[in-house]
């Protein structure tokens, strides 16, 4: 048995498994990284357009209440 797990050829084989494994790994966490990071620039785009779209009925109100007021 002692032959047989100090056969180069096993070694090989066995380290090219390995390194396949880091390759998909490593893919695997590149492509995670990028959609959670593609999600959290959405969630801020989405922040900033609640926080656009609240100044502008603001200031919509407050164009009202002037025209109200003092007329066109």
């Amino acid at each position: 048995m002692a032959a047989i797990l100090n056969d180069p050829t096993l070694l090989g084989v066995a380290a090219i498994i390995s390194a396949v494994g880091g390759v998909v790994s490593t893919i695997l966490g590149n492509r995670r990284a990028r959609r959670e990071e593609h999600k959290k620039d959405e969630e801020d785009c989405i922040q900033r357009l609640r926080e656009a779209r609240k100044e502008a009925e603001e200031a919509a109100a407050e164009l009202h209440r002037r025209r109200m007021k003092y007329g066109n």
